[in-house]
C-alpha cells in the first residue's frame, strides 16, 4: 500500500491518487500481508472475491 502525503493513497489497480476516506482496502484472509488499496471505481469492477475481507475505513492510517 502506498501511502501519499500523509493522507492519501494509491489505487493499486488504476494507480490514481485518493484521499484515505474514497479507498478501501481488500485483505486476503488467510495471509495478512496481501493487502490492495482500491478506490471505488476499481473496487466495483473487482468485487469481493472469495476468500478475502474488504475494509472501508482506513482513515486510521492517516499521518
Amino acid at each position: 500500500m502506498k501511502i501519499v502525503d500523509g493522507d492519501k493513497a494509491e489505487c493499486d489497480r488504476c494507480e490514481s491518487v485518493f484521499p484515505l476516506e474514497d479507498v478501501s482496502l481488500l485483505e486476503k484472509e488467510t495471509n495478512r500481508d496481501y493487502e490492495r488499496v482500491l478506490c471505488a471505481d476499481c473496487l466495483e469492477v473487482v468485487g469481493v472475491p472469495r476468500g478475502y475481507s474488504l475494509r472501508r475505513d482506513i482513515t486510521h492510517l492517516a499521518r
